[in-house]
């Protein structure tokens, strides 16, 4: 059975992709360091499941803890949901949101790479619309970002499109999230 590495496991959109991956049939890893949730979760998704859940607590900025993630289970594809999120604290601490969300994006992408991964789905969001010109707004509308945090998804995008365009393997779906 495939097995995916879902990092942001225990955050709110995470916890619920995980039971929806369990659900389909699929082997979960989840992963966070709990900057944006609790451990109390992973009893509760144990609860939803009906089984244990298996999980690892570690950062996607640290290469060596994402290195032994990949060692210890066998991954076939990752959802890469871990990232700082909010607009208004981006932007009283951008170097924070640039750090965390890029560095761990590349970071899970190398990891990926060195184990021979090449699927992902990367959470992004709709602030890489910035202010749309029109409403509703469609997939190919004009991208432009307005804080640090909708920059931090727009490069993550451009990288991961840059990245497939260089090597054929990478199979990346990238979700642009409303609220």
């Amino acid at each position: 059975m495939p097995c995916v590495l879902l990092t942001g496991a225990t955050g709110y959109i995470g916890s619920h992709t995980w039971l929806a991956l369990l659900a389909a049939g699929l082997e979960v890893v989840g992963l966070d360091n709990f900057a944006n949730s609790s451990p109390r979760v992973l009893d509760r998704l144990a609860e939803l499941a009906g089984r244990p859940v298996t999980f690892e607590q570690a950062d996607v900025c640290d290469a060596a803890a994402l290195a032994q993630v990949f060692s210890r289970h066998r991954i076939d594809a990752v959802v890469h949901f871990a990232a700082h999120k909010a607009v208004g604290e981006s932007v009283q601490q951008p170097l924070r949101y640039y750090r965390n969300n890029i560095a761990g994006l590349l970071g899970v992408a190398q990891t990926m790479q060195d184990h021979g991964v090449f699927r992902l789905v990367f959470s992004s969001s709709a602030t890489v619309y910035g202010q749309p010109e029109s409403l509703p707004i469609t997939e190919d509308a004009a991208l432009a970002t307005t804080n640090p945090y909708g920059t931090t998804k727009l490069v993550g995008e451009q990288l991961l499109a840059e990245l497939q365009a260089c090597d054929a393997r990478w199979q990346i779906a990238r979700l642009r999230y409303f609220n």
